[in-house]
């Protein structure tokens, strides 16, 4: 890096995000622009053309914060690597959001630009490098990469020998929850906020419903909510819940409104065969609601069964269903889990920190 880039005490950033809708990568991104346009710093975000499936409404929200959009992107075409650069050039540090923005990288590279490859996806990750050859040599490319946990990152040991710097989540909370009064005849609900894909195990959340004492399920309304990235799970998933009671599928979600049904929640379920981090289990940590997750990504590396979780193996439906189960026969553990929760949130968790 040269003396000119270290006495500038906030470089012109710029972020290439891959996509602009309500999931985690590109919820997490919003959330550490506005940290650091709130900071003074100048931020700038590469984000897909509006034409393409992957621009959504979070292009607006870094319009709005006051950060220059550059709709730019689309990742259906071989990269333009001219285009790129001539971006790259304009700035002091590219930040490339997810390991599908690796073109990026290679093109501030190109440019002797600081890059830094700022990575979200787990076990998925195997699939992409060996799908896209350039991935795995572009990593040398990069000046420093990113990963939110240290699972996450030993996912990447056998295709870098480059060091992994391991950066937790930061977002605000993301509400302050109600405190409600409970019953015996309450209805306990329990929320899955994912896109419908079979690595987010929405049939294993409905396994595990089927499984449950039919007198639980009465007491309980079970609500699945996102995206059809898969369009046959998703209509596989529908039959499955169609012979089952209190089950609700919705559609995707706007954030906030997302935010508002994880308040309303009485437990948030991740049933995932992979994840990093969910976005959706640090909101509801925030709002100190239990948690009962598959032991998954970096989850376990925050939430310890009995203790601010319930944590079970992936693909478990059985256990799946004993840990809801538990949350709906005993709501004090609902309120200690809840309580935990948000410890955690509030020492680990703060875009400051």
């Amino acid at each position: 890096m040269s003396d000119e880039f270290h006495r500038k005490k906030k470089p012109r950033v710029l972020f290439f995000s891959h996509e602009t809708t309500w999931s985690g990568a590109p919820i997490q991104l919003l959330h550490l622009v506005t940290w650091l346009k709130s900071g003074g710093w100048e931020v700038s975000v590469a984000v897909p053309k509006l034409t393409t499936p992957e621009s959504g409404p979070i292009s607006d929200k870094l319009a709005q914060i006051g950060a220059q959009v550059f709709p730019v992107l689309d990742l259906s075409v071989q990269p333009d690597f001219v285009r790129l650069r001539l971006l790259c050039r304009q700035f002091d540090v590219v930040v490339a959001n997810t390991l599908v923005m690796w073109a990026a990288v290679h093109a501030a590279h190109e440019e002797s630009v600081v890059a830094i490859w700022y990575i979200h996806e787990s076990l998925v990750a195997r699939q992409l490098i060996a799908q896209i050859v350039e991935i795995q040599p572009t990593f040398a490319m990069a000046d420093l990469l990113v990963m939110p946990t240290f699972r996450t990152a030993q996912v990447y040991t056998p295709f870098t020998d480059r060091p992994l710097e391991v950066v937790p989540y930061g977002i605000p909370p993301a509400m302050i929850a109600t405190k409600t009064t409970r019953d015996d005849s309450a209805v306990f609900p329990f929320l899955l906020l994912g896109t419908y894909e079979s690595r987010k195990g929405q049939d294993v959340f409905l396994e595990a419903i089927a499984q449950m004492p039919a007198a639980a399920r009465a007491r309980a309304v079970f609500r699945m909510a996102g995206r059809k990235l898969d369009r046959k799970f998703y209509d596989s998933v529908a039959r499955q819940a169609a012979g089952l009671p209190n089950v609700e599928m919705l559609d995707a979600l706007e954030h906030d409104e997302a935010c508002a049904a994880i308040s309303a929640a009485d437990v948030l379920v991740c049933s995932s065969r992979d994840e990093t981090m969910p976005i959706a289990i640090l909101e509801a940590m925030s709002l100190g609601k239990a948690i009962v997750s598959t032991d998954v990504g970096g989850i376990a590396e925050w939430l310890y069964d009995g203790l601010n979780a319930l944590i079970v193996p992936a693909e478990d439906s059985r256990t799946l269903a004993h840990a809801m189960r538990r949350c709906i026969e005993d709501p004090k553990l609902l309120e200690t889990l809840g309580a935990n929760a948000q410890k955690t949130f509030r020492e680990n968790f703060s875009l400051d920190r």
